[in-house]
């Protein structure tokens, strides 16, 4: 039983020889980095970043404009119900819509890229 007494005390008189300058015996300042070498972290690894890196390849707009078309169809065919005069009025009202607002956003276009042409052209001369 004197032993733990002991050790008690021992213990309680190390915690009294403190330094009362504040600063510890080693300095933040003199450490050096350890050797160790840590593996990078890839933080947009992930489904994020593959979409990112498909939508930036080449590949995107066709397979984008196939899944869009095979939607359409889809749809215009759950709302026929199998009646193909509907289905075919329906697809032929969407090909319409869409080749008009193909041809008024081309005209638009087209009439922005001629107007920031031209307004170059003014202030070099």
């Amino acid at each position: 039983m004197a032993n733990t007494s002991r050790s008690r005390s021992a213990s309680s008189s190390r915690g009294a020889k403190r330094s009362t300058s504040g600063k510890s015996a080693r300095s933040s300042s003199t450490r050096r980095p350890s050797g160790r070498n840590t593996a990078p972290v890839n933080e947009g690894s992930g489904f994020g970043e593959l979409i990112g890196k498909f939508a930036s390849s080449k590949a995107s707009k066709p397979v984008i404009f196939i899944a869009v078309v095979l939607l359409i169809v889809g749809i215009d065919l759950l709302i026929s119900w199998d009646k193909y005069a509907m289905f075919f009025k329906i697809l032929g009202i969407e090909v319409l819509l869409a080749v008009i607002v193909w041809v008024i956003l081309t005209l638009v276009f087209s009439s922005k890229k001629n107007n920031d042409t031209d307004g170059n052209y003014d202030s070099e001369v």
